[in-house]
């Protein structure tokens, strides 16, 4: 009876493991998710203000007499939304890589939950056999179990 017991909670732990490391995974999938989103979010912000400093330039250009459609006037704004564009970029590469890293995490946590599960059940397995065997010596021996 002990034998079944020991085994029967080996087992579920392991299972209890696999339970959790799925939980994980669940969870830096979401953060996944989530820092995608917000890189997103963010890019999208520094593509407005990159539009707003843009038509404040040119605003403060045309104040001051000058011709918006200048070379000087078409350049501020071509390297205003330049940086604004390449800021989004980098931010949207930033969160794309914080989310890959989160959903490689996610992989490993599976995996380790799926070893967890199977080194339970083997481990149950085993002290089933254990006992068997230790069960059938016993058996064998002169004044245990026979006669």
């Amino acid at each position: 009876m002990a034998t079944g017991v020991s085994a029967y909670s080996t087992y579920q732990q392991g299972q209890t493991q696999k339970d959790f490391s799925n939980y994980e995974a669940r969870q830096a999938e979401a953060d996944a998710r989530a820092e995608k989103g917000a890189a997103q979010v963010e890019a999208e912000r520094l593509r407005k203000a990159g539009q707003r400093a843009s038509a404040e330039a040119s605003a403060a250009i045309a104040a001051s007499g000058q011709d918006l459609s200048s070379a000087g006037a078409i350049g501020i704004n071509r390297e205003i939304t330049r940086g604004a564009e390449e800021d989004a970029y980098f931010t949207l590469l930033g969160g794309g890589d914080r989310a890959a890293r989160l959903n490689a995490g996610a992989t490993m946590s599976r995996a380790r939950g799926a070893a967890a599960a199977q080194a339970g059940t083997l481990n149950a397995f085993a002290q089933v056999a254990q006992g068997a065997a230790q069960g059938w010596q016993m058996m064998g021996k002169p004044g245990k179990g026979k006669g």
